[in-house]
């Protein structure tokens, strides 16, 4: 069974969104949260679809059914690896936090006194 033109071309639409989340480089916060935007458009106007064809009482093909499905794994990985590197991050700016506040308190310390020892006392 051959998806229909408008299906087809929402799935691809997806699948290449997909792609491009799973190759953008996490480091650059702007092009994921393009890519992330960009795949959620893609999500919105495949389901939009599939309801349209759900309130017709369209079936849904097999095909459709299984790269569906393919993508909903990717996307998944995706999640995966974008919370670890969240968490990552929250690690890292922790340990930075730590180290600013110590460094805080070696520089607003008490000046120390003299290791003197006067004659009187």
């Amino acid at each position: 069974m051959r998806l229909p033109p408008e299906c087809r071309q929402r799935l691809e639409a997806l699948e290449q969104a997909t792609a491009r989340l799973a190759a953008v480089n996490r480091h650059h916060r702007e092009r994921t949260e393009r890519a992330l935007r960009e795949r959620a458009r893609a999500v919105a106007a495949m389901a939009g679809w599939i309801a349209a064809e759900q309130r017709a009482s369209r079936p849904l093909s097999p095909e459709l059914a299984s790269r569906l499905a393919n993508e909903l794994e990717r996307g998944a990985d995706i999640l995966v690896r974008l919370s670890l590197d969240r968490e990552a991050t929250r690690l890292a700016l922790a340990e930075v936090a730590r180290g600013l506040h110590l460094l805080r308190g070696l520089h607003n310390g008490t000046p120390a006194k003299p290791n003197l020892i006067d004659c009187q006392g």
